[in-house]
């Protein structure tokens, strides 16, 4: 059969115009929370093409698989082995699947042009397996399903279980589908190894079965077992990877940093961030000497936005779009515990943390207005009269509820507004 012939003949011609609108209603939604790194983009990209193209590619392989059952392929002596037949039936569908990742690529290139990197190629070669073992199950569940059955079938189970995990308590399940959307990637983390592992290995199983049920077409029990045997060895081996995961797929990252000395001091950002060197440092360096000053905490050697002990080195962030008051908020209050530790009934410790952060705030040069925003006017109002007081009793007053915050035998004082 001529090749244009072929190619206006596959369901992929009516299948890409649904793949491309659902694709662009994914992005749509969720590109206001894209980071300002390339592993953030890619997972957008390619979750948004999992979520928009695999229930479709899948749907398309249902009924293409129902086509070529009814043209008896497998009957007789074969011509060409079932696998070729597959493949040949297949790659339109995947062909279009592939072109829209490409053209959601470039149009988010526009977005990322002033971002150093490329896109993560693991994250999207697991995109792209998971729509592709989809895709031959709809091929498998099409040689045995009329399509009034199949495609429907494969449609509506393929999105549930890529969209649905979502909203389960059991985090675990969402790291196994393929959409991470939402769940990876802040420019300070990369995604956890384990999650991408999960999610290969349970498409591959899936490709596997639905191969081995296409090309073996099911004749025995030995094939039906060994077709059921391969996703439940992939869950035995998957689960593991991610049973212990929280409802996100990230984990700190720790890689290069891009550097600068300040007055001697050392303040680093991520490579994505390095244009804003010179700005983090000539807004931190300052900021931190008055936190020292007026806390009594010894001067860093290091300022970063990698991992900081907090003694000999202090965190900081400067996100897309953050001014000189937001940068010295987030490091003043980083001196802080990230939460309050778990007391019994009747801890009020964790009442001494808006008061605190105002506190570190206005003493490391941010803004009122910032502040105020940010902890709310009792916090501020808190903070306004312990500046006032002299500079010892400051210190000793920050000190007394930064141990408030870290203990459940403590209890807080003075952090109430009059």
């Amino acid at each position: 059969m001529p090749l244009h012939r072929w190619l206006r003949s596959s369901a992929a011609v009516a299948a890409f115009p649904f793949m491309i609108a659902y694709l662009i209603f994914v992005l749509g939604g969720s590109v206001e929370f894209l980071e300002d790194n390339w592993l953030s983009a890619t997972v957008l990209v390619s979750s948004a093409g999992v979520l928009a193209m695999g229930p479709v590619c899948a749907a398309a392989g249902a009924w293409e698989g129902a086509r070529l059952a009814r043209g008896r392929i497998g009957g007789g002596v074969p011509v060409r082995p079932p696998v070729l037949v597959l493949a040949w039936s297949a790659w339109p569908i995947l062909g279009g699947a592939a072109a829209g990742l490409l053209g959601a690529f470039l149009v988010l290139a526009a977005a990322m042009a002033d971002v150093p990197g490329t896109p993560d190629p693991s994250v999207l070669a697991v995109a792209l397996l998971v729509i592709l073992a989809w895709t031959l199950v709809g091929f498998a569940v099409g040689r045995y399903a009329h399509p009034l059955l199949g495609v429907p079938l494969l449609l509506v189970g393929t999105w549930l279980w890529l969209a649905y995990p979502a909203a389960l308590e059991t985090f675990w399940v969402r790291h196994l589908t393929g959409n991470n959307l939402g769940f990876c990637c802040e420019t300070h983390t990369v995604f956890h190894p384990g999650a991408l592992y999960a999610q290969a290995i349970v498409a591959t199983a899936l490709a596997g079965a639905a191969m081995l049920a296409w090309a073996r077409g099911g004749r025995t029990r030995r094939v039906w077992a060994g077709i059921a045997a391969l996703p439940l060895a992939a869950a035995a081996v998957a689960i593991p990877l991610v049973r212990d995961m929280g409802p996100e797929a990230q984990v700190p990252r720790s890689d290069a940093l891009v550097c600068g000395e300040r007055e001697g001091i050392e303040v680093c950002l991520w490579p994505e961030r390095g244009k804003r060197l010179d700005f983090a440092a000539r807004t931190v360096v300052p900021a931190a000497r008055r936190l020292s000053a007026g806390s009594g905490l010894p001067l860093p050697g290091r300022i970063t936005e990698g991992p900081a002990d907090g003694a000999t080195s202090w965190r900081f962030a400067v996100p897309p779009g953050a001014d000189g008051d937001d940068v010295v908020f987030g490091l003043a209050t980083s001196l802080l515990p990230a939460e309050p530790p778990v007391c019994g009934p009747g801890w009020s410790g964790a009442e001494a943390y808006r008061p605190l952060s105002a506190w570190l705030a206005l003493t490391a040069g941010a803004g009122h207005d910032v502040v105020g925003r940010r902890t709310g006017p009792q916090a501020l109002d808190v903070a306004q009269r312990t500046l006032a007081r002299p500079p010892t009793e400051q210190m000793r007053w920050f000190r007394h509820n930064l141990v408030a915050l870290s203990r459940c035998d403590t209890a807080p004082r003075e952090v109430s507004a009059l």
